[in-house]
């Protein structure tokens, strides 16, 4: 016969707490709001690999966090839907803003760009969540697509 050990007082619980800063959030009008705020966020991969970040919006637009989603390649990126959704879903988030980076310098959307926006999109329309924007950066520029309509 076998021996089983059981660990039952190793399961350890974590919490968090969000309080408020004394200082305004940014507050986030335009695409071009968007890709000046996350920009330093960018610096150090920029041009090396591509990384997908998202910024968490509330109800006024003010970014409430600043989420690291994936990394990937210096030519593509796995974009997880779901983990971001369920990030959004955790936090009090009322919108968010996916960006990500070309290390090409190109800022034109790929058609995987796009595909995955729209799910995305579609996924966030479930839980109430406004997808606000995808925005493709670069050092020197940025394409929103819902500037360019594709959302």
């Amino acid at each position: 016969m076998k021996k089983v050990t059981i660990y039952k007082n190793l399961v350890g619980e974590l919490t968090v707490n969000y309080k408020r800063t004394k200082q305004q959030a940014q507050k986030i009008s335009s695409s071009e709001d968007a890709a000046d705020f996350i920009r330093p966020y960018f610096d150090h991969v920029m041009d090396d690999h591509e990384v997908v970040k998202v910024i968490h919006l509330n109800h006024e637009n003010r970014v409430i966090n600043v989420h690291h989603a994936s990394s990937g390649t210096d030519i593509a990126c796995l974009i997880p839907i779901k983990a971001i959704v369920r990030d959004a879903i955790m936090l009090p988030t009322t919108g968010i803003i996916l960006v990500h980076n070309h290390p090409s310098g190109q800022t034109k959307f790929s058609k995987a760009d796009i595909a995955v926006s729209k799910k995305l999109e579609i996924a966030c329309n479930y839980f109430d969540i406004r997808f606000v924007d995808s925005i493709v950066i670069t050092r020197e520029k940025h394409s929103s697509m819902k500037d360019e309509g594709v959302i």
